[in-house]
């Protein structure tokens, strides 16, 4: 199973409680005798049926912002409304759900869309490998937006990819495919951001010899993820208590 059919797989983390309700008959009280009603429960009365499904992962307190980024990949757009991004992307069945339970469930299979930060919406989860899987998903979704920044990290392959657009149009997209020793992109020229971080260095073409150049590693695509918009380490700021979304 690729890594896209897994994201659209259903979570071990959202679970359904079905079942039934029965109200005890009460015991009317002899005429002649005016004592208390006694209500007794019937001793093997079916259990409650939700009207609606019941998300039992779902955290419903607002909390703060949640680290991530590491064996990972999300979106940040240049928005003012979470529930705005999740129209303008097509995403389903959202629901609100704080960061805690909201990135668990985008590291099984869902997305976490969060609330505003500094003029950034995070949608955490939107698709591991789309620099070779689905790029024109990358495109189609840059153009809904003044600007999106697409990073991707796993550690186990070394894939390590950071994409920004800017009104639509790509200007700088890296990634790097360590299991196959494979430039995946390198358009655009570097950002003011990764020249002062260092990333000139690093290796920009597949015939460049690793041991002579710097190959990037999952703490670079957390640099530039900060240096660009948002920490996914929320290291450098605080943010208020916040719900975010929960979608598919």
């Amino acid at each position: 199973m690729g890594f896209l059919d897994e994201l659209f797989s259903e979570s071990k983390y959202l679970n359904k409680k079905d079942g039934s309700s029965a109200e005890p008959k009460p015991v009317n009280p002899k005429p002649t005798e005016p004592k208390p009603v006694e209500h007794k429960p019937a001793e093997h009365a079916a259990p409650v049926i939700p009207e609606a499904p019941v998300h039992a992962a779902t955290g419903s307190e607002p909390d703060f912002p949640v680290p991530f980024g590491y064996k990972c990949n999300w979106l940040c757009v240049k928005s003012d409304s979470p529930t705005d991004v999740i129209r303008k992307l097509g995403l389903k069945n959202f629901e609100p759900s704080n960061w805690d339970k909201g990135i668990e469930m985008a590291y099984n299979g869902y997305r976490f869309v969060s609330p505003v930060l500094d003029g950034y919406v995070l949608v955490v989860n939107y698709g591991m490998d789309l620099l070779t899987l689905a790029p024109d998903l990358l495109d189609e979704s840059a153009r809904k937006f003044p600007e999106l920044q697409y990073f991707s990290t796993q550690r186990v392959s070394e894939y390590h990819a950071w994409v920004k657009y800017v009104d639509g149009i790509l200007v700088r997209g890296y990634g790097w495919c360590g299991c196959d020793g494979e430039v995946l992109m390198n358009k655009g020229a570097l950002t003011p951001e990764e020249e002062r971080l260092g990333f000139a260095n690093l290796i920009t073409s597949s015939a460049d010899d690793p041991e002579k150049v710097q190959v990037p590693s999952e703490d670079h695509v957390i640099e530039i993820a900060a240096a660009w918009g948002i920490d996914p380490g929320f290291s450098g700021k605080e943010y208020p208590r916040s719900l975010g979304y929960i979608c598919r």
